[in-house]
């Protein structure tokens, strides 16, 4: 019976040490000598996250980490287009420019960096000044403290410092497919811009609540005047869909485009903006500014769906909307694809800035300024 107690223990003490050196090979513990002895550092298997990356100046960008990081390396480069964006490149035709610095096989633009105290930012410090509205980006490897590592391309746009103040002033959120004369005309949607002041337009967005990121449409580097009208078509449905980023405004000539103003084309022929309610907003992601916006709501809501409700929430922070409720929302009643939500205070607002009268900014949101009429782009 002794014996029989005995193997038993044995079994035991042989069947703990077993599961324990199976659990300490799977828990991921992480250590490193030191004088004291072997410290325990962490069980984090998470690579850190690049959470943003802002453009501070012409010749400096910012990269925040989740965690607290140390640059393996990195480079930065010129963006280019259908190169760097190129799925098929990227497989098996051509490193994008970063890559390629990164293998010594294209121009590097030379930085330096810095990195935060609690090692979650790092600055970039480029030796030329970077150019208004072309594209850059940053490929780079960073790891924490336990060696988790991410390597990252991300793109940037060259610092503007000349953000023009602007609001909305139309919005068609409708699109039609007509037949006038045997012939086939596609009304799409646009988005109407009024500049307060002189500017160039890169780094702004236009940004629906709905649509998302993906749908967002990202102006040019295009020089406006004070006053100056902007359409804007987030969608290409046919021929005459000319952008106008140049001289002559008078090459448009689809639908909804007006000669003497600037139309600007998206390469897209998705539907944007919510039918009914929404919210559509100016970004200026230089600074990380809202400029302008407005909420729109069908006349039997109650709530607003999840991702309307966050975008109120950011124009109210920002000090666009005064209010979060509903009935601060433009009825979206009587919309159609020739009757649009307009802004009526805005020949009031350009005669004041033509004047050159003060107006506080940012212009609060307010439903009684707006109206539902004739689609009537261009035109204030």
């Amino acid at each position: 019976m002794k014996c029989f107690r005995k193997e038993l223990v044995l079994i035991f003490i042989q069947t703990v040490f077993i599961v324990s050196v199976v659990l300490f090979s799977v828990i991921p513990f992480s250590c490193k000598a030191t004088e004291q002895g072997i410290e325990i550092i962490g069980g984090d298997y998470e690579n850190p996250c690049l959470k943003n990356i802002s453009v501070l100046d012409n010749k400096t960008v910012k990269l925040e980490f989740s965690d607290s990081v140390s640059i393996r390396n990195a480079v930065v480069s010129p963006f280019m287009q259908n190169i760097s964006d190129s799925q098929e490149h990227s497989i098996g035709f051509q490193l994008s420019p970063s890559l390629a610095a990164a293998c010594g096989e294209y121009g590097t633009i030379e930085s330096s960096h810095q990195i935060s105290e609690d090692g979650k930012e790092i600055t970039f410090i480029l030796e030329n000044e970077t150019q208004v509205g072309l594209k850059y980006e940053i490929f780079g490897t960073v790891e924490d403290k336990i060696g988790n590592s991410l390597t990252f391309c991300v793109p940037f746009i060259g610092f503007n410092p000349s953000v023009p103040k602007m609001i909305i002033t139309e919005a068609q959120i409708k699109y039609a497919k007509a037949t006038v004369s045997g012939n086939v005309l596609y009304r799409t949607e646009f988005i109407e811009l009024m500049a307060l002041e002189d500017g160039n337009l890169a780094g702004i967005e236009i940004i629906s609540a709905c649509d998302g990121e993906k749908g967002k449409f990202v102006l040019p580097a295009v020089d406006v005047k004070k006053g100056e009208i902007i359409l804007v078509h987030p969608r290409t449905k046919e021929t005459g869909c000319i952008n106008e980023d140049g001289d002559d405004l008078n090459l448009a000539t689809a639908p909804f485009s007006k000669d003497g103003v600037r139309d600007l084309w998206a390469e897209n022929e998705n539907s944007h903006y919510n039918d009914s309610t929404d919210v559509i907003y100016l970004l200026n992601t230089v600074n990380n500014s809202v400029i302008d916006g407005f909420v729109y709501a069908a006349e039997n809501i109650t709530e607003f769906k999840t991702e309307v409700s966050e975008a109120v929430d950011l124009l109210f922070n920002e000090g666009i909307l005064g209010s979060k409720e509903i009935s601060n929302a433009v009825c979206s009643k009587g919309v159609s694809p020739l009757k649009s939500l307009n802004r009526t205070n805005t020949a009031e607002i350009n005669a004041k800035i033509m004047n050159d009268e003060e107006i506080d900014l940012p212009i609060v949101f307010d439903a009684s300024n707006w109206v539902v009429r004739s689609v009537s782009p261009g035109e204030i």
